[in-house]
């Protein structure tokens, strides 16, 4: 033994401690140099991009970054790297096919698959950098022999190697039961807890769909033989179903679709803000409006946006209502997108901002109504002080926005706002007083477009209860009186901006 020692200290000292020296300290170096600075990269997997990175540290610890919300960060191994994962970007279109188990139903295995391959790929780039950067930094300080610079090499990948190894062999998931939040992901806890609340009762709701369809078709039946002015039931007439303020509600959309089918109307105008933040995702969720099977008319609302804008036209019976004159089975309609569709925040800063904005929609559209050669029937736009513009010039005045129901008379104009027909999305599971499902169905003369009458639907889902009240239509007047409630939504916050 002291015979082996005596030999291995004659050959370094034949080589010289200070090469040896060099090789170990452009091996660590280089190694973990190339690993930090050119190791990182983007991968895909099921339509999330992630970028993944190694940064050296003296406590083991993975960092997953979702911007602009923040940071999760977990104790998960104690070699001495960081794991950083930053979420890139997803793409809708894979998203959206996954959200479907009948798509794919190997979702789990084909991502857990995608991962392990994906894991590997990143695992051999960083060994590959590791004996790059050994090899380049050690021929930069000594310009050793060729041997050398492979025994280098060789190094720099086992050190690379064997630290990756044990910190998958000492990988704790669990850490991220106890994760530390940065950023506004702080608050994540109180909110996943809130949100399994309202995911709780929007369960409940969503359990109560078959009862809700069964009540609208023996309602249909009993509006049906109401005989008020003998037209309501007349097969030549035309129905047309207002909604709005659907806001990514499953249950709004059944709602809708179930008035369609059991009350047989002709077309369904929609005055806005069908998602909450204008997510593509948002608006894939709503892809069961292509089976409404008649005309599904759009003016976006300030919780919609450009790709929800596209995902209307790309529905087989979508139309996106853009300044023209639209005429759908025999009815002129006129409406636009909400300024704030267009942009990303979802209300204005302040009071001249939202006056400035709504002026310019005015303004457009009154350039468009002037030089249309017919005159619309309906004007469909989100925002109430947008439709009072045109009192007295269209017989048909429609806007969203407030969630509330209201009909009022303006200077030989009918406004009307059928509420939410989403009860306000999210936000109306929170609110303290119910807000109820709501919608209007308007009966016109089949022979000169004139507006018979209205009903107005509401669905109150916590007790069951549905309501019907009529409203004869014909020339407003003074007498006809106004039940128009022009309040801001409930619980709408000051300013929101879309992820």
């Amino acid at each position: 033994m002291r015979g082996f020692v005596a030999r291995i200290a004659a050959r370094l000292a034949g080589t010289g401690w200070r090469l040896v020296a060099v090789e170990l300290l452009a091996v660590i170096t280089g190694a973990v140099f190339f690993v930090t600075v050119f190791g990182p990269a983007v991968y895909e997997v099921q339509g999330v991009f992630f970028r993944g990175e190694l940064r050296p540290v003296l406590n083991g610890r993975t960092v997953l970054e979702i911007p602009p919300v923040g940071s999760l960060t977990a104790d998960t191994h104690p070699t001495p790297i960081e794991i950083q994962i930053t979420v890139q970007g997803v793409r809708p279109d894979v998203i959206g096919r996954q959200l479907y188990p009948q798509v794919d139903s190997n979702l789990i295995s084909n991502f857990e698959s995608k991962s392990q391959q994906t894991l590997t790929a990143f695992a051999a780039r960083q060994v590959a950098f590791g004996a790059l950067g050994a090899v380049i930094i050690f021929w930069a300080l000594a310009r050793p022999p060729s041997i050398r610079l492979v025994r280098a090499g060789i190094y720099g990948a086992l050190l690379v190697g064997l630290t990756l190894g044990l910190t998958l062999h000492t990988y704790d998931r669990s850490a991220f039961r106890e994760p530390e939040y940065h950023g506004a992901i702080a608050a994540a806890p109180r909110v996943m807890h809130m949100a399994d609340q309202l995911l709780d009762k929007l369960q409940d709701f969503q359990n109560k769909t078959d009862l809700l369809v069964s009540n609208i078709q023996i309602l249909s039946g009993q509006v049906d033989r109401l005989s008020l002015l003998g037209t309501a039931g007349e097969e030549s007439n035309r129905r047309v179903l207002v909604i709005a303020d659907i806001h990514n509600n499953p249950v709004g959309l059944d709602f809708a679709q179930a008035l369609v089918h059991h009350f047989q109307v002709d077309t369904v105008l929609d005055a806005g803000d069908l998602t909450d933040f204008g997510s593509p995702l948002e608006a894939q969720a709503a892809a069961k409006l292509a089976d409404l099977g008649v005309p599904y008319v759009f003016a976006p609302g300030n919780h919609d946006s450009t790709g929800v804008m596209d995902f209307v036209r790309g529905l087989p019976n979508g139309l996106l209502l853009n300044g023209r004159v639209e005429d759908v089975k025999g009815i002129k309609i006129l409406g636009s997108p909400d300024p704030w569709a267009y942009v990303d925040a979802v209300t204005a800063v302040d009071a001249d901002e939202e006056r400035l904005l709504l002026q310019e929609q005015i303004d457009w559209l009154r350039g468009e109504f002037d030089r249309a050669q017919t005159k619309p029937d309906i004007l469909l736009v989100h925002h109430p002080d947008v439709a009072r513009a045109f009192a007295g010039q269209i017989p048909i005045l429609i806007s969203g926005h407030t969630h509330r129901t209201g009909f009022e008379n303006l200077e030989g104009s009918w406004h009307i706002n059928p509420g939410s027909t989403g009860a306000a999305g999210l936000r109306g599971l929170q609110s303290a007083s119910e807000i109820p499902y709501a919608a209007v169905i308007i009966h016109f003369d089949g022979a000169d477009r004139t507006a018979i009458l209205a009903d107005f639907i509401t669905y109150h889902s916590l007790s069951g209860r549905f309501t019907v009240e009529r409203r004869l239509m014909g020339k407003p007047n003074a007498e006809n009186g106004s039940t128009f409630q022009d309040q801001e939504p409930p619980l709408r916050p000051p300013v929101q901006t879309r992820p």
